[in-house]
C-alpha cells in the first residue's frame, strides 16, 4: 500500500470500532519527518478513555507495524490548573487503602530511601507525570489508573520504576482494575470479577443496572496495558 492507502485503512478501522466510530473525525495519522514511510504518530483529542487506548493499536494492527507512537489525549471532563492537578492526584493516591504503605512526596520534597515506597506527582498542560519505586507492578498500575480516573487528565506518563514482577503483568493489571472498581461508590457493592489475558480484560459478575455496567467498563479501560475489554457483566436487579 502506499502511504494514501495506509492512512485510509487506518481510518477505517477506527470508524468501524464501536468505541472509536464518528470520533475517528478526531483522530489523525501523521508519517514520522525524516523517517521511513513505515513510521507514523497517532495524534487527537477524544472524550473516551476506550478510543483513546484503542486507536494506536488499530493503526498498528491496519499498518502490520509496532513502529506507531501514541500521541493520543484525553478530553478533559474538567478544567484546572496543573498544580490542583498534581494536588488532587496526590490526595487521590493518599486516601487510597492499597497504597497506605506507599509515601507521595510534594514537589521538591527528597524522596526517602530506597526501602520506602514513594510516588511523586508532577502535572503539566494536563498530562500527569507520575514516577518514584514500588515493590511491584500492581502498585505502579493502581497509581495509573487513579491518575486517569482524574476528571482534568489529559494523559499519564508513568515513570514509577518497581522490583522485577513477581507475578504477571496480566494478574497485576487485573488486581489494579479490580481496585478501582472496588473504590469506586458506584460500583463497591457489586460483585465484578475481572479477568486479564495478554492485556485483553473481560468483566464477569453481576450489577444492578445498566448504567453501572458501562461505568465499570470504562473504568477498566483506567488500567495500564489494557488492549480491549469484554464487558460479560450481567444485570440482576437491585443487589443486596
Amino acid at each position: 500500500m502506499n502511504r494514501t492507502e495506509q492512512v485510509e485503512a487506518v481510518r477505517r478501522a477506527w470508524q468501524a470500532d464501536p468505541d472509536i466510530g464518528e470520533l475517528a473525525d478526531r483522530l489523525h495519522l501523521m508519517p514520522q519527518e525524516g523517517e521511513q514511510s513505515s513510521q507514523w504518530r497517532v495524534v487527537g483529542d477524544v472524550p473516551s478513555i476506550a478510543a483513546r487506548r484503542k486507536a494506536t493499536t488499530l493503526a498498528r494492527d491496519a499498518l502490520a507495524t509496532a513502529e506507531v507512537e501514541d500521541d493520543v489525549a484525553l478530553e478533559p471532563a474538567i478544567r484546572e490548573s496543573d498544580e490542583a492537578l498534581a494536588a488532587e492526584v496526590e490526595r487521590t493516591l493518599r486516601a487510597e487503602p492499597a497504597l497506605e504503605q506507599v509515601r507521595i512526596i510534594e514537589p521538591g520534597e527528597r524522596p526517602p530511601a530506597l526501602e520506602q515506597p514513594w510516588i511523586g506527582v508532577i502535572a503539566c498542560d494536563g498530562i500527569i507525570h507520575l514516577g518514584g519505586w514500588v515493590p511491584d507492578l500492581s502498585f505502579a498500575a493502581l497509581a495509573e489508573g487513579v491518575a486517569w480516573e482524574t476528571g482534568a487528565c489529559r494523559d499519564v506518563r508513568n515513570l514509577i520504576s518497581y522490583q522485577p514482577l513477581k507475578e504477571d503483568q496480566d494478574q497485576a493489571v487485573a488486581e489494579a482494575a479490580t481496585t478501582l472498581m472496588r473504590e469506586h461508590p458506584r460500583l463497591a457493592d457489586q460483585p465484578i470479577r475481572v479477568e486479564v489475558r495478554l492485556g485483553e480484560a473481560a468483566l464477569i459478575g453481576t450489577v444492578s443496572d445498566p448504567e453501572k455496567r458501562r461505568l465499570a467498563e470504562s473504568l477498566c479501560w483506567f488500567a495500564p496495558h489494557i488492549k480491549a475489554v469484554y464487558n460479560r457483566l450481567e444485570i440482576g436487579g437491585e443487589l443486596t
